[in-house]
């Protein structure tokens, strides 16, 4: 598809001057004196005419394990004092760049408070969950969310050829309506662009510090959580990346937490992906991302963040383009959310709740400006082994009403149950009800195994007002066997017409 070529860096450093210091803090290591060396003992310059030779016994003398000198009879000699001018010359000591980078190594090892996740998962049965963390996305060579997506069987993407066109996954036959897609614990509705299917090209990974897929029979959920610094010291990142037929991706990113509990993310990803003409069409894409939060306790604080997508691309060339790009020229997408948050225990457990208000702005070239408003409340409880809760949302569009509830319990170790209901209320009369459950136990010998059941009535697309509740009897068998060195899957999958 495209090979690229860049660099990046992440370090921490001052929000005044955080740039300045990714070069600076490179520089100073040099400067800085050897491990567990004192800056006294280091070796003085000598000025011109200065004695440092010392009166010593002539007789023949050795060291002991004191340190100091003894003579053949045993004897310590006393040392003659130096008759040269005292040394005016001051312990060379660490320059100013190498002592704020000791400082900023020491507030690394010192947490801070950050808000927790609004949909913390409680015990889930083995292979309900592909996880990948910030280090496994950096080196899983994804460009877009759809090379993630990829690395779930039964995903088949509709990739419109080159970098920057529409990657829409489809899962198990179900269309880009398979696919439901979370950011920071709230839906990320479809709208703008298309108000059928979300596209996963859109997402910056680079925003990105942890994602979770879930699997079920003929539905993935794709959890997105932001980064969350956890630590005194800022962060920053930037990262500048070049490829074939100047493709050209730029990132840059500045977080930092304070002991108040204030705390602020800003990033940015840009993607430009230049036109070639008669093979493919100009895309550009510019993500920003933007969070505020306090957090003075570990049972309460609030948080404000949104998210900016400004997708543009080019009307197909000819007749043998892409024709999912056509007349779909430029989009724009805003998403707020504002949270406060209140928990019962600072240990992680016992009751929570959350109260959420969110907007979603989105426009094309073909549609004006949608608005979709929100507020809900969730509540939870959380056990070592058990947790359950429930959230309750209104919507101004599409879905007026968004009722859930979901459980888990874990009653040996290796083994889990779980499961959830929903019940939604949509525009035009329409209403979806499902039930999900799930169970899934560790067998010896490395195996897993697991089975999960999904049946109700689902409106596909809430956005399309003649689209009516299906019937779906969806169940799926999975095993696995794992080693250190290699895992292999099978499993066995029956889905609604």
């Amino acid at each position: 598809m495209n090979s690229e070529r860049g660099w990046y860096c992440e370090c921490l450093a001052r929000p005044a001057a955080f740039v300045a210091l990714l070069f600076t803090v490179h520089c100073s290591l040099f400067t800085l004196p050897l491990r567990g060396q004192q800056p006294d003992t280091l070796t003085k310059p000598l000025l011109p005419g200065q004695d440092t030779t010392r009166a010593v016994d002539t007789t023949t003398a050795r060291a002991d394990t004191a340190g100091g000198l003894i003579d053949s009879l045993g004897h310590r000699p006393v040392t003659a004092a130096d008759s040269a001018r005292a040394d005016s010359l001051r312990a060379r000591r660490d320059s100013s760049a190498a002592q704020r980078y000791l400082a900023l190594e020491k507030l690394k090892e010192i947490k801070v408070l950050v808000a927790p996740p609004l949909d913390a998962p409680g015990p889930g049965p083995p292979l309900s969950r592909l996880i990948f963390t910030r280090d496994s996305m950096d080196w899983a060579h994804a460009s877009t969310l759809s090379d993630l997506l990829q690395r779930v069987p039964g995903v088949f993407l509709w990739r419109g050829g080159w970098l920057g066109q529409p990657e829409y996954a489809n899962f198990q036959a179900r269309g880009a309506t398979s696919v439901e897609y979370w950011l920071d614990g709230l839906p990320y509705l479809a709208a703008g662009t298309d108000s059928v299917g979300v596209d996963p090209s859109v997402f910056a990974l680079s925003i990105l510090d942890r994602v979770e897929i879930e699997r079920w029979p003929g539905l993935l959920r794709v959890r997105m959580y932001t980064r969350n610094l956890d630590r005194l010291a800022p962060r920053s990142r930037i990262a500048v990346s070049r490829g074939q037929s100047s493709y050209a991706r730029y990132q840059a990113s500045l977080e930092r937490k304070s002991r108040s509990g204030l705390g602020f993310m800003i990033a940015g990803d840009n993607e430009s992906v230049p036109t070639i003409q008669g093979f493919r069409s100009r895309y550009d894409n510019t993500s920003f991302f933007l969070q505020g939060s306090y957090v003075p306790s570990p049972r309460w604080g609030v948080l404000i963040q949104g998210l900016r997508s400004r997708p543009v691309r080019d009307p197909t060339l000819d007749a043998a383009g892409d024709t999912l790009t056509r007349a779909i020229i430029a989009g724009r997408r805003m998403d707020w959310q504002v949270r406060g948050m209140w928990r019962a225990d600072s240990s992680g457990f016992g009751p929570r709740a959350d109260l959420v208000f969110s907007r979603t702005t989105a426009s094309d070239s073909l549609l004006a400006s949608q608005t979709i408003n929100s507020a809900g409340v969730l509540v939870s409880i959380r056990r070592p082994a058990f947790s359950a809760g429930a959230s309750a949302f209104y919507r101004s569009r599409w879905i007026s009403t968004d009722l859930r509830a979901n459980a888990g319990w874990s009653p040996l170790g290796g083994t889990a149950l779980s499961g959830e209901a929903g019940y939604q209320r949509l525009d035009g009369g329409r209403t979806s009800s499902w039930i999900g459950l799930r169970a899934g136990t560790r067998l010896p010998l490395g195996l897993e195994a697991s089975a999960s059941l999904r049946a109700g009535q689902i409106v596909p697309a809430p956005s399309v007002l003649t689209d009516t509740a299906q019937t779906i009897r969806d169940w799926q068998l999975s095993v696995v066997w794992r080693r250190p060195w290699a895992e292999l899957e099978g499993g066995l999958a029956h889905t609604g017409a």
